[in-house]
């Protein structure tokens, strides 16, 4: 928190904040021009002692709310507004039971030491039905797995590297609304305030958290509860249109979204039919585009490289007969290409446009990853011993801290 005094209203230094704005007593016989006795200025004024408390009681209290950060998971969607999956029932409304979620720390941005005191989700926008709140009778416990965040142990217990901690309840919890729009939820967001907040120390290890629902008001039986579930993240862009061939059409370039361990699959529309093809493929973003006529003499002016030629690989392929070519290649199940950005254009031989070729438009894509996370669930008494296990299964989840 920050130190009383600083960014505080007027009179609320390091005493007045000690003191809750107490102000000395009047002092007799004091000149004409000294400062107003601060009893008899009006109560609103910032310098009476009423006043003054307030506004220092305030400040405080907003300056320890300030000093609180949010940590998203998965780490791509502090800037995705909606994933494109959501999660039906986990954690809150898959009937009584336990389900534990499981993150990657390399994939949770939070420091050592910090102490979490808010668990939350936010309801899936894509979808306009409202989904009633139910109470539960809800225990979250957090701690630390060895296993694989991806696969962890069926067993539930087997899973804890050491003894969880209780942060909330068992307690009734009342989950309000989703999408509703009389009552509609800050941010689309919900929160389980902890009652014990958690301090964070990883050491090396995942966290877990367990919600463990001893009941509900739906008769202890699932019920639709939908939330934002994450993807993996793979942005696309075009870049500017290429050039026309002879038959008057312009070649287009269009990529799949594409992850890490998965296949980037590029597709030529509109090219000169039966033609050798050409897909340059470039490590990095699009570049400002360039002339080719320096490269290749004679091309029309219209055609611009879009694909820095430094780092560049060539994969040859060929049109149909409606000018359509299919090119793909597979990019390694390796966390270190993660967040790497591939760029993409065509060149497109044709013995009777200008210089005998023509180019496509540039495209570009960002290799995803899959939420390094997983769920493990079961209906039952809350001590029901095994689960199920879906990997990469992760409602896009919130830690509040300071």
């Amino acid at each position: 928190m920050p130190r009383a005094g600083k960014n505080l209203p007027a009179g609320c230094d390091t005493g007045a904040a000690r003191a809750l704005g107490r102000a000395d007593p009047p002092r007799v016989g004091r000149p004409a021009d000294a400062a107003p006795d601060l009893e008899t200025l009006h109560p609103t004024h910032p310098l009476h002692p009423t006043m003054n408390r307030f506004l220092c009681t305030f400040a405080l209290a907003a300056a320890a709310l300030a000093a609180q950060t949010t940590t998203v998971f998965p780490a791509d969607y502090r800037d995705v507004a909606e994933g494109p999956n959501n999660s039906p029932n986990l954690p809150f409304a898959n009937g009584a039971g336990r389900t534990m979620l499981f993150y990657d720390q390399r994939d949770l941005a939070l420091p050592a030491g910090a102490t979490i005191t808010r668990l939350g989700f936010r309801q899936d926008q894509t979808l306009t039905s409202l989904d009633q709140g139910r109470s539960l009778q809800l225990e979250v416990r957090m701690g630390y797995t060895d296993a694989n965040p991806t696969s962890p142990n069926t067993t539930f217990d087997a899973n804890w590297s050491s003894p969880p901690v209780t942060v909330f309840g068992p307690a009734l919890f009342a989950l309000p609304n989703l999408r509703d729009p009389n009552q509609p939820l800050p941010n689309g967001q919900l929160f389980v305030n902890l009652t014990t907040p958690f301090v964070h120390q990883a050491n090396g290890k995942h966290l877990v958290v367990e919600y463990r629902v001893l009941g509900n008001s739906a008769g202890g039986a699932s019920f639709n509860y939908r939330l934002d579930r994450a993807d993996f993240f793979s942005p696309v862009r075009s870049g500017p249109a290429g050039c026309r061939h002879s038959g008057g059409q312009l070649p287009t370039l269009s990529l799949t979204p594409t992850r890490t361990g998965g296949t980037v699959t590029a597709t030529l529309a509109s090219a000169p039919a039966n033609s050798f093809v050409m897909l340059g493929i470039q490590l990095g973003e699009l570049a400002t585009p360039y002339g080719l006529g320096t490269l290749i003499p004679g091309i029309d002016a219209t055609c611009t490289g879009q694909i820095a030629l430094g780092s560049l690989v060539a994969k040859p392929g060929a049109s149909n007969t409606s000018g359509g070519a299919t090119l793909s290649y597979t990019i390694p199940n390796d966390l270190l290409f993660r967040g790497l950005y591939l760029s993409h254009q065509a060149a497109c031989f044709d013995f009777f446009a200008p210089g005998g070729m023509v180019v496509s438009n540039g495209a570009e894509l960002r290799l995803g990853q899959r939420p390094m996370a997983s769920s493990l669930a079961a209906q039952g008494p809350v001590g029901v011993a095994t689960g199920t296990v879906n990997a990469h299964y992760c409602p896009v989840a919130f830690f509040v801290w300071q």
